[in-house]
């Protein structure tokens, strides 16, 4: 019974610092709170669909939202949004 719940822990850690990291990012490039909540369930690698349902808007929505996080945070594609998630804790 350890197992499963130190697994919940680290990946409730893990997400814990994903948010941070993307809260962070957001705060600096000027994101938006839902571009924000848009860019935290991009960094968890869910699809368009998913978070159109998860945060009950259209799927058209969440790509404009993706198009101006992009904008904004200068990348150009998926690969290098989640190097920059993941380089916002080093600088």
């Amino acid at each position: 019974i350890r197992k499963p719940i130190a697994y919940d822990i680290d990946l409730l850690k893990e997400k814990s610092r994903l948010g941070l990291r993307c809260h962070t990012l957001a705060q600096e490039a000027g994101l938006s709170d839902r571009e924000e909540e848009v860019l935290l369930l991009v960094a968890q690698r869910k699809k368009p669909a998913e978070i159109a349902r998860q945060l009950v808007i259209e799927v058209s929505t969440v790509n404009t939202h993706k198009k101006h996080i992009y904008r904004k945070l200068d990348v150009h594609s998926a690969k290098e949004l989640q190097e920059r998630i993941g380089s916002v804790d080093n600088g």
